[in-house]
C-alpha cells in the first residue's frame, strides 16, 4: 500500500511540475498562471482525502451484497462528546461458490441499535465457533459520508466532532444499510463423478 500511495503521489508531483513549467514559460496572462499553480495545489490535498481508503481506513461505500463476517465493533453514540457512534464491519467479500475471496475490508456504517444488536450477535456466534455470513442490501448512491470535509470531523472513535450544539442521535432509516447475518453456508463443490 505505501509503494502505490508514494507511486501516486510521484505522479502527481512530476505531472504538477511539468504543466507549471510550461505554462511559466507561456505568453498566458499572470492571473492564468496563478490560477493553474492554485488548481495545481488543490489537487495534491485531494489526492490526500482519495488515497486514505488505501491507508487502512475503514470505507463507507456500500457492503458487498453476500460476505463472511470476521469480526466487528460497535461504537456507542456518547451525546456528552458529540460522538454519533459507528459500526465497524470488518468482512470478506463471498463470491457464487460461497467461498471467501483472501482480501478482508473495514466497512464503518452509521450507528443504529437494531443493527447493533444484530453485530454483536453476529460477534457473539463468531466467538462461540460458528462463522458468519452477511447479506447486505445496497444503499442509495450518495446517502453514506464519503466527502473529505465531513470525514476531516471524525474522532478517531468514528464519531462526529462536537460542534457544541444538539446531536442528533436519529440517523434516517434510509441511511442505515439492511444487514442480516446468518451461519455461514458451506462452499458450493464441482459433482464428484
Amino acid at each position: 500500500m505505501t509503494g502505490t500511495l508514494l507511486a501516486i503521489s510521484a505522479a502527481y508531483v512530476v505531472l504538477s511540475l511539468v504543466v507549471l513549467s510550461m505554462g511559466l514559460t507561456s505568453r498566458f496572462a499572470w492571473w492564468v498562471k496563478a490560477g493553474a499553480i492554485v488548481v495545481s495545489s488543490v489537487f495534491f490535498i485531494e489526492v490526500f482525502f482519495a488515497t486514505k481508503g488505501l491507508l487502512g481506513w475503514p470505507g463507507t461505500g456500500a457492503l458487498p451484497a453476500k460476505f463472511q463476517l470476521l469480526w466487528t465493533r460497535v461504537v456507542e453514540p456518547d451525546p456528552k462528546l458529540g460522538s454519533r457512534g459507528a459500526i465497524y464491519l470488518w468482512v470478506e467479500e463471498v463470491d457464487a461458490n460461497n467461498v471467501p475471496s483472501g482480501l478482508p475490508r473495514s466497512y464503518r456504517l452509521p450507528y443504529s441499535l437494531k443493527l447493533a444488536d444484530r453485530t454483536l450477535k453476529a460477534r457473539d456466534e463468531i466467538m462461540a465457533g460458528h462463522p458468519q455470513e452477511g447479506l447486505s442490501e445496497d444503499l442509495v448512491e450518495g446517502e453514506q459520508q464519503t466527502a473529505p470535509a465531513q470525514q476531516a470531523n471524525l474522532q478517531p472513535d468514528g464519531g462526529a466532532v462536537s460542534t457544541g450544539g444538539k446531536v442528533e442521535l436519529d440517523v434516517p432509516m434510509e441511511a442505515i444499510p439492511r444487514v442480516e447475518f446468518r451461519p455461514m453456508s458451506n462452499p458450493l463443490l464441482p459433482p464428484k463423478p
